[in-house]
């Protein structure tokens, strides 16, 4: 079962690559700001904000204000809109400090589990996390779409 908080990296969840596994799919484009990534980019970028975000916040803390969830009819899959905070005690400034989040997912189903195959997060936290290399996207449609029909 995917849940919102399963796979953020904080509270510093001690099985979070396993939940990372089940929520994304092995197929992902995953976006952070202006960054695009893979499966495997989007687990480096969150053990890398991990890092940094532990150090920074004390706690680090994150949550969601409203959330929208549209389901398919023809699958379990769906949309799902969230917007929150993340934040805390920041460690520099000596005061608590939030700022805003939001995530837009697309789930699909896949071998009937739900799975996060588009995820897209925007956050005006400032890190000093290191950001992996990004992953080039190209634009494609599948090739039943390419065909205009009148």
């Amino acid at each position: 079962m995917i849940t919102p908080l399963g796979f953020y990296p904080f509270p510093a969840n001690k099985d979070w690559p396993d939940k990372h596994a089940a929520a994304f799919s092995k197929d992902l484009r995953f976006t952070f700001n202006d960054t695009h990534y893979d499966f495997d980019g989007s687990l480096r970028l969150y053990k890398s904000f991990n890092a940094t975000l532990g150090k920074a916040f004390a706690p680090f803390k994150h949550g969601f204000i409203h959330t929208l969830g549209i389901p398919n009819v023809n699958d379990k899959g769906g949309f799902v809109y969230m917007i929150g905070w993340a934040g805390g005690f920041q460690m520099r400034a000596k005061r608590d400090m939030y700022f805003t989040n939001a995530a837009f997912a697309v789930i699909k189903e896949e071998q009937g589990q739900r799975k996060i195959v588009e995820f897209r997060e925007s956050s005006n936290i400032p890190n000093t996390a290191h950001l992996p290399e990004p992953n080039v996207w190209d634009c494609h449609f599948p090739k039943e779409r390419t065909e205009l029909r009148v």
